[in-house]
């Protein structure tokens, strides 16, 4: 039997009938496309051209054609693995991609956070040095208007000091008319002189402080704006790391959730792997015991000759191709290198399954894993014993016993056991082991 189905090498199959599938539909919506984009006169188109053209085409139908037989082959690459299998498997990839994404999503959320905690720390070093310039504005502010009260209590006592003892310039006329020489005249008037001059200093210098706290004024308004609008800043950035944290919760919680929920998916899947490996192993003895009646009635049996040998057994069923070939290749969810032992061939469910050449039915049973199963022995031919099996069947037409002739209808192609979709799962035996199918069938 096969060991495992699909991958591997593809054989050019036999031209499909049937509806457009639709990445057919696809390819030839795009080679429409490009005809259509290029619109040029036949009669202008140089015979190279034509030949290039035709070679494009057979390029796009090749690809078209290795498309196709990928899609075949990954729809049937889980043929030898329960639904049960499959189920569990798809759950346990869908739980690892979303705790992928959950995972993705908390390191960004954390990243997030680590920022906004970083930008949080700069925002409140700024504001220590804002409150700290604003306290000193604050101070300049105090002394500023300290000193313009000084200076016009200064300015204040001169201004009584001039009415009390009398004006300057009063003084100096007085001083003029009671003058009796020229140089006490003269002594008067540098003394009024000097009384003048004081005053005009007091009124600068209250002209200057009080310049100075409108400057000192400013300064506080400015830095009591900067300070308003980065504790802003400060408290926008808390409630963004509030939230983060929130969110970062959340997603932590939901990476927890879903680590359980993929231990658990795997499991499961470990379990119903166990077990489809443990049908693996019935099927495995029971074809050992059938391939030991085989090699039993070969050495029993006349050898009858025949000169060509490619194709030399009839195709199982009409007008068909290869969708997964004869080969070894690793199992998509088992991951080991195994066998698939045989050609998996297109036959829609209910299509006649026809005897590859005159043999008789040994055994018919049914397999969980291959479904219903014929065995058909076509004796020995140039020295060799061969048995045709076919798989997958939906129902018998002969039964053990039955001696039929090449071409006979001896079953109908089906879905039975671990397989995706309707078609044959065809093994050919040379002396107990299995070879590939296709070279003695002229496929």
């Amino acid at each position: 039997m096969r060991s495992f189905p699909r991958a591997g090498r593809t054989r050019a199959p036999r031209r499909a009938t049937g509806p457009v599938r639709p990445r057919q539909r696809a390819l030839l919506a795009a080679v429409t496309t490009v005809a259509l984009a290029v619109p040029v006169s036949l009669a202008a188109v140089p015979l190279a051209s034509t030949a290039e053209a035709k070679d494009g085409k057979h390029a796009l139908q090749h690809k078209q054609h290795q498309v196709e037989q990928k899609q075949k082959r990954a729809q049937g690459d889980l043929d030898e693995s329960s639904a049960a299998l499959r189920r569990a498997t798809r759950s346990l990839e869908h739980a690892q991609a979303r705790l992928r994404t959950a995972r993705t999503h908390l390191r960004h959320v954390n990243a997030r956070l680590a920022r906004a905690r970083s930008a949080h720390a700069r925002i409140q070093r700024e504001l220590t040095q804002m409150r700290t310039r604003l306290a000193e504005a604050r101070d300049d502010l105090a002394a500023g208007r300290q000193d313009v009260t000084e200076q016009r209590a200064d300015v204040r006592d001169g201004i009584l000091a001039s009415f009390e003892g009398g004006a300057p310039q009063m003084k100096q006329l007085a001083a003029l008319m009671g003058a009796g020489t020229s140089e006490q005249l003269t002594r008067q008037e540098a003394y009024g002189d000097a009384v003048s001059s004081s005053q005009d200093a007091t009124l600068q210098r209250l002209e200057a402080a009080t310049t100075l706290l409108t400057v000192h004024e400013h300064d506080v308004k400015t830095a009591t704006a900067k300070v308003a609008a980065k504790e802003e800043e400060a408290a926008e950035k808390v409630a963004e790391i509030r939230s983060l944290r929130r969110q970062a919760v959340t997603a932590r919680n939901s990476v927890l959730h879903l680590v359980e929920k993929r231990r658990t998916a795997k499991r499961h899947a470990a379990r119903v792997k166990a077990h489809d490996q443990r049908e693996l192993a019935k099927v495995r003895r029971q074809e050992e015991r059938i391939r030991k009646e085989i090699l039993a009635l070969s050495r029993r049996g006349a050898s009858r000759h025949v000169g060509r040998t490619g194709g030399m057994f009839e195709s199982p069923v009409r007008n068909t191709y290869i969708t997964s070939p004869y080969g070894w290749r690793r199992h998509p969810i088992y991951h080991y290198w195994g066998l698939h032992d045989g050609d998996d061939l297109h036959a829609p469910c209910g299509t006649p399954l026809h005897a590859v050449d005159t043999g008789r039915v040994i055994s018919e049973y049914y397999s969980s894993v291959w479904g219903n199963r014929l065995y058909l022995y076509l004796g020995r031919i140039n020295g060799h014993s061969y048995t045709a099996i076919y798989n997958h069947i939906s129902r018998y037409r002969s039964h053990t016993g039955a001696v039929v002739g090449r071409g006979d209808v001896v079953a109908y192609a089906g879905t039975t056991g671990w397989s995706t979709a309707c078609h044959i799962h065809f093994t050919l035996m040379r002396d107990g082991k299995a070879v590939d199918p296709a070279p003695l069938l002229g496929l």
